[in-house]
């Protein structure tokens, strides 16, 4: 197999996450953009005419899609992008009035090490070791705070025994329904509502029984004789998140708010960075597609707006650059004559892989900044 055109068959989505497909759905960016472009071309867009717009992240591995969509539809495209692959929806109207057949690509992105399979990590040659790391720092940041959260969960909850029967110990922290934020318990489906009251209590945690729900985990350990840290038995079901807002140098964090309501989740995957970026793209589209209907300067021209996800295949040796493939999620689509669409995954993964990746538009970059560089200079006034 080879693992830079083919990701694992087994990652699939985490319970509550959502649809999008990886397997199967990846395009390369040297296949997807000239086939996004001969696309436009078959719903009736100018060639002339066509405004291409990105958004995307500001991270340096997304400078690669940002140069072939400036070579196949021969003019660098506009930026919708904010930090983490946000869409900045206000910035339609100044889009709209680049051209008339208007065409947006909004993707999150995610780190892949060919290597070792694994989602989320991405090796930055430029650093001093090379080393490899997360891919979007800004996703990869709103994580690590309920990672944490999760971890401390994880290690502190012990399963053992009380008066003879299965019991959770669990620390005093975690049973303080006063705390603003934090990691919170769903009691009722750990401790047995027949004996709510603790077994034990102990200078820091409280001994309850354990749900009889729970007895499956209790399976396989010798609770009777040790106790033992729940670990990844603390599945996404059993807890849950609070944090109050957090507020930066620019403001309420709008990525981590859009991805809060899946965190148990994404901190019990086991792609947890894949998972994120790609529920991110899948929020985003649904919030700008809506953006853009209601934007008066699109009216009587024609818009697509593309969301997928960019998979940044970490570079060999022998590449400058990284072998990024696009995942499709969704597309909409209105024309100049009123007529609008929507495409759902598989349905705009056909459109699009259906489509020749020839472009007989596409221009040469070097010789364009050639030409440039040997042009007649242009005097200024002084002023």
């Amino acid at each position: 197999m080879n693992h830079i055109d083919r990701f694992p068959d087994s990652v699939g989505m985490s319970d509550g996450v959502g649809m999008m497909r990886i397997g199967g759905m990846a395009i390369r960016y040297s296949q997807f953009v000239p086939k996004l472009y001969n696309y436009c071309l078959s719903l009736g867009f100018d060639p002339s005419r066509i405004m291409p717009s990105r958004a995307f992240c500001s991270d340096e591995s997304q400078g690669y899609p940002v140069i072939l969509l400036a070579r196949h539809f021969g003019t660098f495209p506009f930026d919708h992008g904010l930090v983490g692959g946000r869409m900045a929806t206000d910035r339609h109207g100044p889009h709209a009035h680049h051209g008339e057949d208007l065409v947006i690509v909004q993707a999150s992105h995610v780190g892949y090490d060919p290597e070792s399979q694994q989602f989320g990590v991405y090796q930055r040659k430029r650093t001093v070791h090379c080393e490899f790391g997360a891919n979007c720092g800004k996703l990869s940041g709103a994580l690590a705070w309920y990672q944490q959260q999760y971890r401390k969960a994880c290690d502190t909850i012990l399963l053992g025994s009380a008066h003879g029967a299965p019991a959770l110990f669990i620390d005093n922290e975690f049973l303080d329904r006063s705390r603003e934020e934090g990691i919170f318990l769903h009691f009722d489906r750990l401790i047995d509502p027949a004996q709510p009251a603790p077994l034990l209590v102990l200078s820091t945690s409280k001994a309850f029984a354990a749900s009889p729900s729970l007895k499956p985990i209790f399976d396989g350990i010798g609770w009777a004789n040790a106790r033992y840290p729940i670990g990844d038995r603390l599945t996404q079901d059993l807890f849950h998140f609070r944090r109050q807002p957090v507020i930066g140098p620019e403001g309420l964090d709008l990525l981590e708010q859009a991805i809060a309501p899946v965190m148990p989740a994404l901190v019990t995957s086991p792609t947890p960075a894949l998972d994120a970026a790609r529920y991110h793209t899948q929020m985003e589209f649904d919030r700008s597609y809506r953006t853009i209907q209601n934007e008066p300067a699109y009216l009587g021209k024609n818009i697509l707006f593309v969301a997928g996800l960019n998979i940044d295949v970490s570079p060999s040796p022998a590449l400058q650059f990284p072998l990024t493939k696009f995942v499709p999620w969704a597309a909409y689509a209105r024309l100049r004559d009123g007529s609008s669409f929507l495409l759902e995954q598989e349905a705009l993964y056909e459109a699009l892989i259906s489509q020749p990746a020839d472009n007989l538009d596409e221009i040469a970059l070097d010789a364009a900044i050639k030409t440039m560089a040997q042009a007649d200079g242009i005097e200024l006034p002084a002023l």
